[in-house]
């Protein structure tokens, strides 16, 4: 057989599975890329129907009862999904999203705070629990609780302590 043919062959086969490795990435990219979205829904409500709206589309209750619980919120920024209305801001140096019913009513609140904020009986409950892991944010929810948002080798962790600072569970994904 002639070595020419056996070189242009090896070359060609090269570059045939080059190209189908390029193509498998590109394709396997534009598919991870365009599943991503950014998840602001509140509990039991489908993140693909939340849109950004403007507050003169916020029916009046809503925006009464926020500005009269959050006077001087910064950064103000509303979402709506079917029935449901949620907002991020900033207020007194913490991040907060809420969401309202139609009727004004909160019906959900999580504040992002530092560790200024949280409770030391928390603090310390998480410090004996995770000597060695850095909390990167902290939340209150509705229920007094505190949740602890931590990267641990890559992964990210959630702890959840009472107000009096016992344990109550963790996740990861």
């Amino acid at each position: 057989m002639d070595t020419n043919y056996c070189n242009r062959y090896s070359s060609r086969k090269k570059y045939f599975m080059k190209m189908k490795l390029l193509v498998s990435a590109a394709v396997f990219s534009l598919l991870a890329f365009s599943s991503c979205k950014k998840d602001n829904s509140p509990a039991g409500t489908n993140p693909e129907a939340i849109t950004v709206v403007a507050q003169s589309a916020v029916p009046a209750a809503i925006v009464a009862s926020f500005t009269s619980s959050f006077a001087g919120a910064t950064e103000v920024e509303w979402h709506k999904s079917s029935n449901h209305f949620e907002v991020e801001f900033n207020h007194q140096n913490q991040h907060h999203v809420c969401g309202f019913d139609d009727n004004g009513h909160e019906s959900s609140h999580r504040i992002s705070c530092t560790t200024g904020t949280v409770p030391a009986v928390v603090l310390a409950a998480f410090r004996a629990r995770y000597p060695n892991d850095t909390v990167t944010e902290w939340s209150v929810k509705n229920d007094g609780s505190w949740q602890a948002h931590f990267n641990r080798n890559g992964v990210i962790w959630e702890a959840l302590f009472s107000a009096n600072g016992t344990f109550i569970k963790e996740e990861h994904n």
